[in-house]
């Protein structure tokens, strides 16, 4: 944390009286850059009113008169999504749009929705252009796609089709000739969305509303409109969530609005996946990224993403709950796969750092990998190592490898990636997370050029995880009235991550009790004073005898955490979820 001066202080203590809210909260988000009480009040009250208007993207005059120009002349309508949950959401948003229309107007409207398949590749692929040409559409809508599919949009001109771009990837150095190209990273020509990180629901979201406002042919939209926006935010929310897109200015919006909604949601899919999930009352962001997603996802991964899609879409209960199993089934059978993987990515990191221990990137590959579920490896190595890493299946048949990559927060994936397109066939993504496909016999030179590309970004330092910590507080200050204010920070994720506080020269007078499946979890009590609160450490028994020896030592131990309320025979208690741990310097 940075020091703070009497200005913070002054500048602290007005918030605090202003926003009513602790001194605590006042510090972070000070330090989190609302600096005055009308950004802060943005902040904490995320009114749907914050969200930019839909007319302001680029191209979205273009996109609605060519989309109604469509519908008016009953051409058919093509919608070409992605197969991870964010192309999925963008899918069943606007088709479920394009319903409400149709009862609106009172008339079919002929929309195809559309997913490719994972072992096709991303995006407008050979075998998906082939597949779309098929359906002989008068206007194709990609959706969380189509930004660097140039070619594919001539090839769809040459046919006499129609394209219209909705997409959030960064833009390469041309854009494909579509009659509009909806993306909020434009900024060529007048182009300047005012927030550039959508994600391709929130892109879609936006449209559903700008043609809501054309069909009401008024600036308030129809009830039914109104209706169906207010429940689209909950498949805006999941692509926001499941996207890791940062959760500041709209994306914070839309999430919080959009959790609400799937509480509420009506979409009888969505219904029957949230109960196989079991989750009761308000979703949390987590209930999305570690619950919904994952098996939304599972479908893409391990079997067909039209079946996710499907989902999200039917109006069939028994079609919605047996869609629902299946999607759960595919999610035990990822997290085999996943497993599997990760012990054989595990040790060639292992092996890549005993070779070369200065090695700040890794690019792994094998050719017994499963496509789908190397993204979320390449996630868990990052974790593990705080390195950035690629992983690549190789397909010996095609002599080609596909793969994706994860980074942290010091490098730009798809930056790295582009210094080194020679080597590469195809590639995209973002700062966090992209893939790509190159040529299996350049995995060699690309791996030494693109650890070079990297070394010469990442410091020594970059690859050493610290734990950041917002706040120091005293262990009488964790109350419930704090943990009440630390929950309008939510929704919380990337760009804005749940407040961690910390406690120094705690103590720990009894020894660790460990609990759960296999006691892989442990809790402890740690004393500050005249206040003691109960510390919860998932997935932690291996830090068992670490703790123990504080315990037995009567050593001081500092404690980094997330104050959270339990609530258990009626009593709601402070409990603290461990984040770190170490030997207190304070006596």
């Amino acid at each position: 944390m940075p020091p703070e001066d009497a200005e913070f202080t002054a500048q602290a203590a007005r918030l605090a009286s202003g926003l009513q809210i602790s001194p605590v909260c006042a510090r972070i988000l000070l330090r989190r850059g609302f600096t005055t009480l009308e950004s802060a009040t943005d902040f904490l009250t995320r009114r749907m009113d914050l969200l930019h208007d839909p007319m302001k993207l680029p191209d979205m005059a273009l996109a609605v008169a060519r989309i109604a120009q469509a519908v008016d002349k009953n051409q058919r309508i093509v919608l070409f999504g992605d197969y991870d949950v964010d192309g999925v959401t963008s899918t069943a948003l606007l088709t479920r749009f394009f319903r409400v229309l149709a009862k609106h107007r009172r008339t079919e409207i002929d929309v195809h929705p559309c997913i490719p398949e994972r072992k096709d590749g991303y995006g407008l692929s050979p075998a998906a252009m082939e597949r779309l040409l098929a359906i002989k559409p008068d206007l194709v809508i990609t959706l969380d796609n189509g930004t660097a599919s140039y070619d594919a949009v001539v090839e769809f001109k040459r046919h006499g089709i129609d394209c219209v771009v909705v997409d959030h990837h960064h833009i390469g150095t041309a854009l494909p000739p579509a009659v509009a190209t909806i993306n909020p990273k434009r900024r060529d020509g007048d182009c300047a969305y005012p927030f550039t990180e959508l994600c391709g629901a929130g892109v879609t979201f936006k449209l559903a509303w700008a043609l809501a406002v054309h069909f009401s042919q008024n600036k308030r939209v129809t009830p039914d409109f109104r209706t169906f926006l207010l429940d689209a935010q909950a498949l805006a929310a999941m692509g926001t969530l499941a996207d890791v897109v940062p959760l500041v200015d709209e994306n914070r919006v839309i999430a919080h609005h959009g959790l609400t909604a799937l509480e509420r949601t009506q979409m009888i899919g969505l219904r029957a996946l949230i109960d196989i999930c079991k989750i009761e009352g308000r979703p949390r962001p987590s209930d999305v990224t570690f619950r919904i997603a994952p098996r939304i996802n599972a479908a893409g991964r391990c079997s067909d993403a039209a079946l996710a899609l499907e989902l999200l879409l039917t109006e069939d209960s028994a079609r919605a709950k047996e869609l629902a199993g299946v999607l759960d089934g595919l999610n035990a059978e990822r997290q085999t796969i996943e497993a599997n993987i990760l012990d054989s990515a595990r040790a060639q990191a292992l092996e890549q750092l005993a070779r070369t221990p200065d090695c700040r990137a890794f690019v792994l590959a094998a050719d017994d990998w499963h496509i789908g579920v190397v993204g979320i490896v390449a996630s868990r190595i990052v974790e593990e190592f705080h390195r950035p890493a690629l992983l690549l299946c190789i397909n010996a048949e095609t002599g080609t490898a596909h793969g994706s990559g994860r980074s942290i927060r010091k490098l730009q994936l798809y930056e790295a990636l582009d210094t080194q397109r020679p080597l590469l066939k195809t590639f995209g993504g973002h700062a966090a997370a992209a893939g790509l496909t190159l040529i299996a016999t350049n995995i060699d030179p690309f791996r030494a050029a693109f650890q070079s590309a990297v070394a010469n970004v990442l410091s020594p330092e970059d690859i050493v995880p610290v734990q950041h910590v917002d706040e120091r507080v005293e262990m009488s200050a964790l109350t419930v009235a704090l943990c009440n204010d630390l929950e309008k920070f939510e929704p919380c994720g990337a760009g804005n991550p749940r407040p961690i506080l910390s406690a120094v020269a705690a103590t720990v007078p009894a020894p660790p009790k460990l609990f759960g499946t296999d006691e892989r979890h442990l809790s402890f009590f740690a004393r500050q004073g005249n206040a003691t609160r109960r510390v919860v450490s998932f997935s932690g028994a291996t830090h068992f005898n670490s703790l123990c020896d504080f315990t037995s030592a009567s050593g001081k131990i500092d404690l980094a955490f997330r104050p959270q309320l339990n609530t258990f025979r009626n009593e709601t208690t402070v409990e603290l979820h461990l984040e770190a741990f170490k030997k207190s310097d304070v006596g």
